[in-house]
C-alpha cells in the first residue's frame, strides 16, 4: 500500500477529530553533546510509520521524554515536531529514575515481557515494580487526558501501558480508545501467574478497540477475561467483552514494514558498490547466512548457534565456504541479559575456534545497532536469512529481509513459533528445539536450485510489499473510525430511525426506491468457505416478495455466472465481480471482459493451468474478468514448484494487471477494472435515473458505493463504518431491514 493512500484515508476522516498517539518511546529526543544540541530519530518502522501519519494529520504524541535535553526544548511539556518542519505536538511525560528502574526495567520487562513470552522461569516481580508501574500509567493517563479535546481519538501502544485506558476512560468516557499490543498475550495457564492478573485485564476493557497481532492472542485474551471476571461477558463469536456495561471490540492485525524503505536501499548504487566490497574485507565463504536479533533470550540465538555448530560438524563441505553473520544489537544490558549476552559469545568463541581456518571465520559476530542501509546490504547479500525465535509475536526480520531481496537468491529460515510463519508462504519452517533438523535445513537452503529459491522469494515479497506498514495502519485506522462512530450520534442505528426511511422513500412521486444487496455478509452469513454460503429459502422468498414492488439489484464479489446461479432468481439486475459485469434482468449489459486485458488474463490462464496441472491442490477460480488462484490444500513440499510456475506467467505485465494476495490466494485483476460504486452509479444513471437508493453492504468493497451514495441514496452497514449513513448490528438483522422496507414501499 501506498503512503498517499493512507494519507487520503486519514485526511478525509480526520478533517473534523484530532488523533492522540500515546506510547512509552518518543518519536524525536533532543540529546545535549559536545557539540551542541542535538535531535535523534530513535530506529523503527513503527514509530517512523505513525510518524508520517501524524505528519498528514497533525495531533499529538504522548511519550516518555528521555533525552538529556528533553526539557530544554518544551513550553508547557510540548514541543512542535518535526523539526524542520512542524507539524504535530509531542507532550512529553516526565519519569524519575526511580520510576524508570521499576516500571520500565522493572514491571514491564521483568514480568510481563518473560510472561507473554512464556519465559515462566524468567518472571521476576517485586511490589515495587508495581507501585511505580500504576503511578507512571497515571502520569501518562494524566497527559493524554490534559490534550484531550471534544473530537479526539486516543491510539495507545503496548504492554507499558496497561492500566492507563482505564484511567483514561474514567475521566473521558465518552472518548474513543483504540490499544494494541505488539507481543504475545499469553494462555490463561501462564497469565494466571502474574499477580495483577485481574487488574491488568481491567485496564486493558478500558479500551474501546483493543488490537492483537493474530487470531489465537485475540482468544488467549478472551480466555484470560473469562476466567479473571466473572461479571464480564465474553462473546467469542463476534469478539467482544461486555464489562461493567462497556464493549470491548477485539481484532487482530499482523504488524509488517516498510517494503519500499527497505527495497530501495537494497536497490541503492552504495548497496551495490558496498557488496563489491564486503567479501574481501570480512573474508566470507561462497555461502553467506544472516541473522539479526536483539540480545534477547526470546530470539532463539542459542539454540541457532548449537544448529550452527552441529551444521559444521555434520557437513565438512560447507567449512570455509559458508559464513555465518550474526548482528546482534545490545538491548537492555541488565540481567538476566547480561548473562545472556556472555552464553551467545561464549557459544560463538566455541565454533570459531573449532572450525576456523587459513583467516576464515564461521561466524562473524557484530554486536552493534546497524542502520537501514546498512541491514539492507547484508539481507540482499545473504543466502539465507535465519530467524529463530523460541517465541515471537511475529518478527519484522523476517520481512525485512525479504524486501531487501532484489536478486530474490535467498532462502527465509523461519521458526514455526514466529508469528511470520502464519502468513509467510514460501519460507522454509524450522523448529528451533529440534537442533539436529534445524541443522539439516541450513543444509538444504543452501542447496537449493536457484529456479526454486527464486520462485519461493517471488511470493514472499508480493505478499510483504502488498501488507506493508502502511496497510497495517491502514486497518488499524479504518477499525477506529468504525469504533468512533459506533460512539457518534451521527451514525443512527437503522431501527432507532424509521421515520427517516418512511419520510424519505414513501413520499416518493418518481417511484419505489431502488433495492441494492450484497451477497456475502449480506444477504447470508460469512461462511468458512465460498461455496458454504447458500441463501436461504426465507429470504429468497423475501426478495421476491420486495422485486414485486421495486427494482432489486445484488451486487458481489463473486463472478456474475456464480452470483446468479445463488440467488436464483432470473430477473433482477446482477452485478459481479465487484461491478465489473452487468446483468438486467434479461442479459449482460456491461462487461470488462471484451477488453484486450481478457484476452491478456485468458492467455495467462491457459500458460497456468498447464503449469500447474500436475500440482494437486491448486484450484483456479475463473470469475470472467477476474481470476482467483488458491493454494491452501497445496502440499509445502510443491509451493516452491506452484509460486513458480505463477509467477512466470505473471510477470511483465505490471502496467496493465495488478496481482494482490490474502490468505493462501492470489488474484489477477485488470488495473482499471470497475468497482461497486461505478457499477451502482451507472445502473442508476443508465436504468433508472432520478429514483432513490437503498444499499445493504458489509465489508471494505461496499464503501465505494456508500460513497458514490452521499447526498443522494441512503447506505446501510452492517457492523460500524464512517461511509454509511445507518449501520444495522450484524448480518441477522438484514431479514428485519428488508421486512420493513417491503412494508413501506
Amino acid at each position: 500500500m501506498s503512503i498517499s493512500r493512507l494519507k487520503a484515508l486519514v485526511e478525509d476522516n480526520f478533517a473534523d477529530r484530532s488523533l492522540i498517539v500515546v506510547s512509552s518511546r518518543e518519536p524525536y529526543v533532543h540529546k545535549r553533546t559536545a557539540t551542541g544540541l542535538k535531535v535523534e530519530r530513535p530506529a523503527g518502522g513503527l514509530t517512523s510509520a505513525m510518524d508520517d501519519v501524524l505528519r498528514a494529520v497533525g495531533g499529538t504524541w504522548v511519550a516518555w521524554g528521555s533525552g538529556n535535553a528533553d526539557k530544554e526544548t518544551v513550553t508547557n511539556d510540548c514541543v512542535a515536531v518535526p523539526p524542520e518542519n512542524p507539524s504535530y505536538n509531542l507532550k512529553r511525560v516526565w519519569l524519575t529514575s526511580r520510576e524508570v528502574n521499576n516500571y520500565y526495567n522493572g514491571y514491564s520487562n521483568h514480568m510481563l515481557w518473560p510472561l507473554c513470552h512464556l519465559s515462566l522461569d524468567r518472571v521476576f516481580f517485586m511490589k515495587k515494580f508495581w507501585r511505580d508501574y500504576v503511578v507512571v500509567n497515571q502520569k501518562f493517563a494524566d497527559a493524554v487526558i490534559s490534550e484531550v479535546a471534544a473530537d479526539s481519538i486516543v491510539w495507545l501502544h503496548d504492554y507499558h501501558l496497561c492500566l492507563a485506558p482505564a484511567m483514561i476512560k474514567a475521566a473521558v468516557p465518552d472518548l474513543p480508545l483504540m490499544h494494541f499490543w505488539h507481543i504475545p498475550w499469553p494462555n490463561w495457564f501462564a497469565f494466571r501467574v502474574c499477580p495483577q492478573a485481574k487488574e491488568l485485564i481491567v485496564g486493558l476493557l478500558g479500551n474501546d478497540l483493543l488490537g492483537f497481532q493474530i487470531p489465537l492472542f485475540t482468544r488467549n485474551f478472551m480466555d484470560c477475561v473469562r476466567e479473571c471476571l466473572d461479571d464480564a461477558e465474553v462473546d467469542y463469536d463476534n469478539s467482544t467483552v461486555t464489562y461493567k456495561g462497556h464493549i470491548t471490540r477485539l481484532e487482530s492485525f499482523s504488524i509488517s514494514i516498510d517494503f519500499d524503505k527497505f527495497n530501495n536501499h537494497a536497490s541503492s548504487r552504495r548497496t551495490v558498490n558496498t557488496i563489491k566490497k564486503i567479501h574481501g574485507r570480512l573474508e566470507l565463504g561462497n555461502y553467506l547466512g544472516i541473522g539479526v536479533d536483539r540480545l534477547e533470550y526470546t530470539k532463539g540465538l542459542i539454540k541457532r548457534l548449537q544448529a550452527i555448530n552441529l551444521f559444521f560438524e555434520k557437513y565438512r563441505s560447507f567449512r570455509g565456504k559458508f559464513t555465518f553473520v550474526q548482528i546482534a544489537v545490545p538491548t537492555r544490558m541488565s540481567q538476566p541479559y547480561i548473562t545472556y549476552k556472555k552464553a551467545v559469545e561464549a557459544l560463538v568463541n566455541k565454533i570459531n575456534i573449532r572450525f576456523a581456518k587459513d583467516g576464515w571465520r564461521p561466524v562473524v559476530y557484530l554486536d552493534k545497532k546497524a542502520e537501514v542501509k546498512d541491514l539492507s546490504v547484508y539481507y540482499r547479500l545473504a543466502d539465507v536469512a535465519i530467524v529463530s525465535s523460541l517465541y515471537d509475536v511475529m518478527n519484522l526480520v523476517a520481512k525485512e529481509f525479504i524486501a531487501s531481496q532484489v536478486d530474490e537468491k535467498g532462502i527465509l529460515i523461519l521458526s514455526e513459533f514466529a508469528g511470520a510463519a502464519e502468513e509467510l508462504e514460501g519460507a522454509m519452517l524450522v523448529n528451533p528445539y529440534d537442533v539436529e533438523d534445524f541443522a539439516d535445513k541450513i543444509k538444504d537452503a543452501l542447496l537449493l536450485s536457484a529456479r526454486e529459491k527464486k520462485a519461493r522469494m517471488s511470493a514472499l515479497r508480493t505478499h510483504v510489499r502488498d501488507f506493508d506498514i502502511y496497510h497495517w495502519i491502514f486497518d488499524i485506522i479504518r477499525a477506529i473510525l468504525r469504533v468512533s462512530s459506533s460512539m457518534d450520534e451521527s451514525l443512527s442505528y437503522v431501527f432507532d430511525h424509521k421515520e427517516d426511511f418512511s419520510m424519505i422513500l414513501g413520499e416518493n412521486a418518481a417511484g419505489p426506491p431502488v433495492v441494492f444487496l450484497d451477497f456475502d455478509g449480506t444477504l447470508t452469513p460469512i461462511m468458512a468457505t465460498p461455496d458454504a454460503a447458500v441463501l436461504s429459502a426465507e429470504m429468497r422468498e423475501l426478495i421476491l416478495s420486495l422485486k414485486k414492488k421495486t427494482r432489486v439489484a445484488v451486487i458481489s464479489g463473486r463472478g456474475l455466472t456464480d452470483i446468479r446461479e445463488r440467488i436464483g432468481i432470473a430477473d433482477l439486475i446482477y452485478a459481479g465481480n465487484h461491478g465489473a459485469e452487468i446483468w438486467d434482468g434479461a442479459g449482460v449489459v456491461v462487461t470488462q471482459n471484451e477488453t484486450e486485458k481478457r484476452d491478456l488474463i485468458e492467455d495467462i490462464l491457459s500458460r497456468l493451468t498447464d503449469g500447474v496441472s500436475g500440482i494437486p491442490g491448486v484450484i483456479i477460480e475463473d470469475k470472467g474478468v477476474t481470476v482467483s488462484i488458491h493454494y491452501r490444500q497445496v502440499k509445502t513440499r510443491q509451493l516452491a514448484d506452484f509460486f513458480d510456475v505463477f509467477f512466470n506467467c505473471v510477470q511483465g505485465h505490471d502496467d496493465s494487471l495488478r496481482i494482490t494476495s490474502g490468505k493462501k490466494v492470489f488474484e489477477i485483476r485488470p488495473r482499471d477494472i470497475w468497482n461497486k460504486g461505478d457499477a451502482v452509479k451507472w445502473i442508476c444513471d443508465t436504468m433508472m435515473p432520478g429514483r432513490d437508493v437503498v444499499y445493504v453492504g458489509d465489508d471494505t468493497t461496499d464503501e465505494d458505493a456508500y460513497k458514490v451514495l452521499k447526498g443522494w441514496g441512503l447506505s446501510v452497514s452492517i457492523g460500524m463504518s464512517r461511509e454509511s449513513d445507518y449501520y444495522l448490528k450484524d448480518q441477522s438483522e438484514v431479514k428485519r431491514f428488508l421486512e420493513f422496507i417491503l412494508d413501506i414501499v
